[in-house]
């Protein structure tokens, strides 16, 4: 166990940050359900889905993950998108979802493989 503050704290951050990644796979997990969700109820399947790709975007960046930051943002940008149009998804923006939650599952692999988590 490390004595100085400097490095406890930073073993404490890594041990936050694995604990984070560990549940990342649940966390793709719960955008995949919502975006399954999108072809019954558009509306609050969109606003769902926003509302998670808003907690990534935020809690990547918190967490030390800009490319977790960064793609999540991009699916809740994509996301007001299609809210603010009010009409059910078509394939083409179904394929952008799926790219976006993709492009956060990728994100976070390229993370623990970093952290070694």
């Amino acid at each position: 166990m490390p004595t100085d503050p400097g490095e406890l704290l930073a073993q404490q951050l890594k041990q936050l940050r694995q604990e984070y990644l560990r549940d990342s796979t649940e966390r793709v997990a719960e955008l995949r359900r919502l975006r399954s969700r999108l072809l019954e109820n558009p509306a609050a399947a969109l606003a769902d889905l926003r509302h998670a790709l808003h907690r990534l975007a935020g809690s990547g960046g918190s967490y030390g993950f800009p490319d977790v930051s960064t793609r999540s943002r991009e699916g809740e940008h994509l996301a007001m998108r299609l809210e603010a149009a009010g009409a059910a998804p078509g394939p083409a923006d179904l394929a952008a979802i799926d790219q976006c939650i993709d492009g956060v599952d990728s994100a976070f692999a390229a993370a623990r493989v970093t952290l070694g988590g």
